[in-house]
């Protein structure tokens, strides 16, 4: 892959404000490094409504398309793009089955040297901490699904299915053209102690949708978890090296669920100035995750 496909744009004006999810959960306060332009998001599994600086649309909050052409394994993708040379933004979220949790990552390829993305996390209701005691499974537990990403990888605009940007017509300099984001999808899984309030854990099998390029696995080294049941930590390639950080929340009967998102920076060797913000909504291994890995993982 080309050091071109890269829109070679940095995040523009980081955001402390997080925003609600459905309107009906907890308002939770997403680090900056996450959210970074998303104001705002209203998700309710069928419509989204996101609020960012800048230049989506107009006004503030705006209803996003749904868009089945972009969606990605766990997370259901919306676009909004009001004329062919306004930027192209895409949001990909999910909600846990339980209800309790759900996340929306959104950005869009870059255009005029800068792209805008962010993310947001929320809860309905409080925080119910499983119940710890001794040996396996009390109070040490494991989460497993599917992440999903945008980034300002450029997804190719060669008119085939999964191109959504607008046509443009007449003959117009390739400087005007706005990028369409790329997408990466990913297996993730956590291990989180709710004893010494602790969550680590990786994101395998990381695969560039729109060309299919592999990328490497992402380290998601110790954090801590908060009294309210939100946490954050580092995220690091297999090398050891910082390439951005992670955060979410808990929600649900015993923590069955989680919500959370990830940025990362420079995370690829043959690539410059990338970028990926990144997203898992995620159900506890047992009786309500079968998946495979949890076969490892004690009762």
């Amino acid at each position: 892959m080309a050091v071109a496909a890269c829109s070679g744009a940095a995040i523009v004006g980081p955001k402390d404000d997080g925003g609600d999810g459905d309107g009906g959960g907890e308002t939770t306060a997403i680090p900056p490094a996450l959210s970074n332009n998303l104001k705002a998001v209203r998700y309710d599994g069928t419509t989204m409504k996101v609020t960012i600086d800048l230049l989506d649309s107009t006004p503030a909050e705006v209803t996003y398309d749904r868009d089945a052409r972009l969606d990605v394994p766990g997370y259901t993708a919306y676009r909004m793009q009001e004329d062919s040379l306004d930027r192209l933004f895409v949001a990909l979220g999910a909600i846990s089955e339980d209800g309790s949790v759900q996340a929306v990552t959104v950005g869009d390829g870059g255009q005029f040297n800068r792209y805008y993305a962010g993310g947001s996390y929320d809860r309905e209701g409080g925080f119910d901490r499983p119940e710890i005691g001794t040996g396996p499974g009390r109070g040490q537990v494991s989460y497993a699904g599917t992440y999903a990403a945008v980034t300002n990888i450029d997804a190719p605009r060669d008119g085939g299915p999964d191109d959504v940007a607008l046509p443009i017509s007449g003959t117009v300099d390739p400087v005007n053209v706005p990028a369409q984001p790329g997408r990466i999808t990913g297996d993730v899984f956590l291990n989180a102690n709710f004893s010494d309030n602790t969550v680590n854990g990786a994101i395998s099998n990381r695969v560039l949708v729109d060309t299919n390029y592999a990328l490497a696995d992402v380290i998601l080294v110790p954090g801590t978890i908060a009294a309210d049941g939100t946490f954050t930590g580092s995220a690091e390639n297999p090398a050891l090296s910082t390439i951005g950080s992670y955060g979410g929340i808990f929600g649900g009967t015993d923590a069955n669920s989680v919500a959370g998102l990830v940025h990362l920076t420079e995370y690829d060797q043959a690539l410059e100035n990338e970028q990926e913000h990144g997203v898992f909504v995620l159900t506890q291994c047992g009786p309500n995750n079968t998946l495979p890995i949890c076969d490892n993982v004690a009762p």
